[in-house]
C-alpha cells in the first residue's frame, strides 16, 4: 500500500473545510455527422480504459483512529458508480456553463472513490463544434495527482490508442502489513519524527533566509475577500494565432492580456489601477523539474508573477513578464526553498490534522493584502487527436479552484491548435462576468493583431 505524503494530504484533511478544492478537467467531442454516443456506450468506453490507468483505481483509507496518514487502497467498485449522466435535452450553451458552475461546488469522498466522470449530453451547440456535442468533465481529488497529472489521466482514457500510463500517481505494493501494526509503529516513531522534522525545518528557514526574497504582497482588492458559496464560469475556446502576441508563449500572452483587463477592472471609473501606482500579480502553477527528487504526487509549486501592467507597449510588457516569469519559477523550484518545503514531511498526521484545522477557523477570510489578486494555470493537452465512440475532441478546459482572498481565477487551456480561455468567479465579487470575459477575449485578439 502507498501512504500519503503530506503535500497530498493536506488536501484531503480539508476537504470538509472550505470550499471544493477538487480538479475538473474537461474536453468538448464533436460527433460531426454521426449520432451521439449514448450514455452506455461511454460508460462501455471507459470500463475498457480505466483500468490501463493506474490512478483510476485507487480510494483512500484512513488510519485507524486517524493516528496515521491515509493510505491507497485498490477501489473495486463497478465502474458505473463514478460515472453521471446529465441530459441538457437541447439546452444552449450557456445552461451547461451554469451547469459547470454547478458541478464545481462538489466535492469528492476519496475515502469512497478518487475520482468521477460527468457526462454531459444534449448540449444544444457548442463553440467550435459542427455537430452534436458531448463534454465530459473529469472530477479528480487533489490529493491523487496534479493538473499534468489530470490531463494524463484524460489523455489516457481518450487517445486513439489507450496510453498504460496516466497519472504519476501511487503504485499499490502487495498488502503486507496489518493497518492497526502500520499505525501503532507511526504512533511509536511519531516522537522522533516530530523532533527530526523541526531539526531539518530550523536548517531549511536557516538555509533559505540567504536566498532570494519572494515578491512583496500587494493591497487587496475587491476580488480579494471571502468566497461566497456559488460559481460562476465562462468558457472561450479560440484559435491559437487569436491568443498569442507575436513570439511570446501563450502562457504570457495570456498574462499580458489578464493584466491589461485587471488593470482597468480594478481602477476607478477614470483611470486604471497602475495610474495610481497600483501593481497586478498572479499567482501561476509552475512543475517541478522531472530530476527535482519529491515524494508527493502533487509536483506543482505556485510562483508570483508581477504583470507589469504600467507598460504601455505590449511587446515590451511581454518581455518583462517572460523574465519575471523565469525568475520566479528559479526562485520557487531552486533547492533552499524545496527544502522548507520538505521539511515537514516526518510530522505525524494528528499534529497536521490540528494545525490546519486551527489555521482554518484563525484565518483572515478578507485579508487587507495578498500575494497576487488572482490565479492563472496555463497547460498545454497536447494534440487533438483524442476520441470518444467516435466523436473527436474540439478543446478542453480546466478551472482553478476559488479561495478565500480570490475570487476570480483564469484557467488557460491548449488542445492542438485550440487554446480555451476559462474563467471561474464567486459572484458576489464579479456581478458581471460576462462584460469581464468580453473585455478579455477582445484584448487577447488586440494584443495578438497589435504583434
Amino acid at each position: 500500500m502507498d501512504r500519503l505524503d503530506i503535500k497530498d494530504a493536506i488536501y484531503h484533511f480539508a476537504r470538509d473545510r472550505g470550499d471544493s478544492r477538487d480538479q475538473f478537467s474537461l474536453t468538448a467531442f464533436d460527433s460531426v455527422e454521426r449520432p451521439a454516443p449514448s450514455f452506455d456506450e461511454i460508460v462501455a468506453h471507459v470500463e475498457a480504459r480505466a483500468p490501463l490507468v493506474p490512478g483510476l483505481g485507487l480510494r483512500l483509507r484512513e488510519a485507524p483512529l486517524n493516528l496515521d496518514y491515509p493510505r491507497w487502497v485498490p477501489d473495486t467498485s463497478p465502474l458505473s458508480e463514478r460515472m453521471s449522466d446529465h441530459d441538457l435535452g437541447g439546452a444552449p450553451w450557456a445552461d451547461f456553463e451554469i451547469l459547470m458552475g454547478d458541478l464545481l461546488r462538489t466535492r469528492l469522498d476519496l475515502r469512497e472513490h478518487s475520482w468521477h466522470l460527468h457526462v454531459v449530453r444534449g448540449i444544444g451547440s457548442a463553440p467550435l463544434v459542427q455537430g452534436a456535442v458531448t463534454v465530459v468533465i473529469l472530477q479528480v481529488g487533489h490529493a491523487l495527482t496534479d493538473g499534468l497529472g489530470v490531463s494524463r489521466m484524460v489523455r489516457a482514457l481518450f487517445e486513439p490508442q489507450s496510453a498504460t500510463g496516466g497519472a504519476p500517481s501511487p503504485n499499490l505494493t502487495a498488502e503486507r502489513e496489518n493497518p492497526v501494526s502500520s499505525t501503532l509503529g507511526a504512533v511509536v516513531r511519531a516522537p522522533v519524527d516530530l523532533v527530526r522534522s523541526r531539526w531539518e525545518a530550523r536548517r531549511a528557514v536557516r538555509a533559505y533566509r540567504g536566498s532570494q526574497p519572494g515578491p512583496p504582497s500587494v493591497p487587496a482588492t475587491a476580488l480579494n475577500r471571502a468566497v461566497g458559496p456559488y460559481r460562476v464560469v465562462r468558457i472561450v475556446p479560440m484559435q491559437k494565432t487569436e491568443v498569442r502576441a507575436g513570439a511570446a508563449s501563450v502562457t504570457v500572452s495570456a498574462l499580458c492580456a489578464v493584466g491589461s483587463c485587471l488593470d482597468r477592472y480594478l481602477g476607478d471609473a477614470d483611470e486604471p489601477l497602475s495610474a495610481t501606482g497600483g501593481t497586478v500579480a498572479a499567482f501561476v502553477p509552475m512543475a517541478l523539474p522531472r530530476d527535482v527528487e519529491w515524494p508527493a504526487a502533487n509536483r506543482a509549486v505556485v510562483g508570483t508573477v508581477d504583470l507589469h501592467v504600467g507598460e504601455p507597449d505590449i511587446a515590451k510588457r511581454a518581455e518583462l513578464i517572460t523574465r519575471s516569469l523565469a525568475a520566479e519559477r528559479a526562485r520557487v523550484t531552486a533547492a533552499p526553498l524545496l527544502r522548507v518545503a520538505r521539511a515537514d514531511e516526518r510530522v505525524p498526521a494528528p499534529i497536521v490534522r490540528f494545525v490546519q484545522g486551527r489555521r482554518f477557523r484563525q484565518h483572515d477570510r478578507s485579508p487587507s493584502h495578498v500575494g497576487a489578486q488572482t490565479t492563472v494555470v496555463s497547460v498545454d493537452r497536447g494534440r487533438a487527436d483524442l476520441e470518444l465512440c467516435g466523436a473527436v475532441a474540439r478543446f478542453s478546459a480546466g478551472f482553478p479552484f476559488l479561495e478565500d482572498g480570490r475570487c476570480l481565477n483564469h484557467g488557460i487551456f491548449g488542445l492542438g491548435d485550440v487554446v480555451t480561455i476559462a474563467m471561474v468567479a464567486c459572484p458576489d465579487a464579479v456581478p458581471n462576468l460576462d462584460a469581464y470575459t468580453q473585455g478579455l477575449v477582445d484584448r487577447l485578439r488586440r494584443h495578438s493583431e497589435q504583434s
